[in-house]
Order: structure tokens, then C-alpha cells, then sequence
């Protein structure tokens, strides 16, 4: 089956497109600027915009199966996310794995997850077949969310986060990927939820990396009214939409909305996910 990988020029879309050519897979890579593809061998890069129907149905022809990370956070984001399912669906695509979030519903308190719900919710109308990966708030976040002072402020309470290795959701993918382009149907019509195998809060956080790094590190519970009066005030250009979506990062940890830890990551990996500690370990001591 042929296999494409949006997003390759990025985090978990270029482990994925190593991972699977290290496997000997070929791989089309659609991208919106394809000078920055990944150099691997037997990899084609196509032009493509998740927002242009007629470019995507185009850089999708050929391809049984899409994995789909999703695009730039923006305003118009949900309806770039449609389009590109419309333009797959139009390509003939077989199976669409898409990465979506955590608990992805339509009032989810986390802004940018209503995207995700409204997304996997598209695909299903569609007769592709689909698996969903909901990861959780990724490790690599969590352990540079401070402020050059060391302070984790935000209005998340005693929330607990099951953040999860963007390593660890790229080996996923790249695991499900692979089987379904082996003929493997045990991931059809399926839905993860990866997370990694602990729940912390801010406070574990910052005592992970004061540990690690040896550099004092402190959770500050922010009111509201103090979270947005503090983003607004140090981000002066940035818009309203934005600074909700990072504000609804806290609150739907305060809620308990990412503080379940889901086993089904260890199943799809073979082994148990990596540690909070490991992760930060290996960002600092880079």
C-alpha cells in the first residue's frame, strides 16, 4: 500500500517518515513547502495544503493510506481539517489515521480539542476506514512550560496531566501504519488514547525538573482573571482565540479532563511508555 505522511517537515510527522523508512516503506510526503522534506530514500514530496482541495486531492492520488497530523493552530484550522478528509475521500484513500486529542469532544474545556472532535467526527461520514490516536499534552511541552524563572503559573488547581512522549506517539503511528499497510486489520474503525504511565500535577512538574536540572523550579495556581491578564499583558500581539486555547490548557487540567492514564500505548508500543523523568532528562542534557 502506498503511505503518506503529512507534516514530515515536523516533530511527530518526521519520526513517523523515519521510522517507517527505516522499515523499507516508500513514503509520499505532502507538504506545503516540499524543499523541507526529510531526505530518506524511496520518499516522494508533493506539493500541498491542507486548506486546497483541489492541491490535496491532487498530492493525495495514489495513496491507500494517510496518516494525518493536524495543521497550523489558527482560526480557520477546523476547516482546513475538513477539507483535507473531503480531498482524501475524493483521492480514494483507504484508511485514515488521524492524530487527534484526549478526551476530543465538542465541549471540551481544552479550546483546540473541539477542532479534533469536530475532525474525527468528518471522517467518520466518510466510508474510509479510520483509526484515531488521542494523545494527551505531550511530555516535551510540559518540561519547557516555565518562565525563564523557573515559574509554571496557569489556573490548573490540583489537575492532574497524563502528558505522553512525542516519541512514543510517533512509534504508535508508526507501528499502526505499518501494519495496516501489511494487510493487518486488527486497527480498522479503531480509537487510542495515548497517554503516558503516570499523572502529575504542576507540582510534580516542577519537582521533576528542579530534581533534573538542578535549577528551582515552582508551580503558581493563577486565577483566571490573573491567567489571562498575565498572557495578555506579556503577549500584546497575540489573539484572543490563542490565549483561551492556552488558558484551557490549565482548565482542563484543573477539570480532570487529561488526568486518566490509559493503557493502551503500552499495547501499542510492547513496552511501557516513557517516564516524565526520561524526557526531561534527555531535553537538558542535550
Amino acid at each position: 500500500m502506498e503511505i503518506a505522511i503529512t507534516g514530515s517537515s515536523g516533530h511527530i510527522g518526521g519520526m513517523v517518515a523515519r521510522h517507517l523508512s527505516a522499515r523499507g516503506l516508500p513514503l509520499i510526503l505532502p507538504l506545503r513547502t516540499p524543499a523541507k522534506a526529510p531526505d530518506l530514500p524511496a520518499c516522494e514530496a508533493r506539493l500541498f495544503a491542507y486548506g486546497d482541495f483541489e492541491l490535496a486531492r491532487q498530492a493525495l492520488s495514489g495513496v491507500d493510506v494517510l496518516f494525518m497530523v493536524s495543521a497550523a493552530e489558527s482560526p480557520t484550522r477546523e476547516q482546513e481539517h475538513l477539507t483535507l478528509v473531503r480531498a482524501a475521500a475524493a483521492a480514494g484513500v483507504q484508511h485514515l489515521v488521524y492524530l487527534s486529542f484526549a478526551g476530543a469532544s465538542a465541549s471540551s474545556t481544552f479550546t483546540l480539542a473541539r477542532t479534533h472532535a469536530a475532525t474525527e467526527a468528518a471522517i467518520q461520514q466518510t466510508a474510509m476506514r479510520y483509526t484515531f490516536l488521542r494523545d494527551n499534552f505531550h511530555s516535551e511541552m510540559m518540561a519547557t512550560i516555565a518562565n525563564t524563572d523557573g515559574i509554571i503559573a496557569g489556573p490548573a488547581g490540583d489537575g492532574h496531566v497524563a502528558c505522553v512522549s512525542q516519541q512514543d506517539v510517533a512509534q504508535a503511528a508508526a507501528n499502526i501504519l505499518a501494519a495496516i499497510a501489511s494487510g493487518d486489520d486488527r486497527h480498522h474503525n479503531r480509537s487510542y488514547t495515548l497517554t503516558g504511565s503516570e499523572a502529575l500535577t504542576f507540582a510534580d512538574i516542577a519537582a521533576v525538573l528542579t530534581d533534573i536540572t538542578g535549577k528551582p523550579y515552582r508551580y503558581h495556581n493563577q486565577t483566571l482573571d490573573e491567567a489571562y491578564a498575565s498572557r495578555e499583558r506579556d503577549y500584546p500581539d497575540t489573539p484572543a482565540w490563542q490565549i483561551e486555547a492556552w488558558v484551557s490548557t490549565y482548565t482542563a487540567i484543573a477539570g480532570g479532563e487529561l488526568a486518566t492514564v490509559s493503557d493502551d500505548l503500552p499495547q501499542l508500543l510492547g513496552r511501557a511508555p516513557r517516564r516524565f523523568a526520561e524526557v526531561v532528562r534527555d531535553i537538558y542534557a542535550a
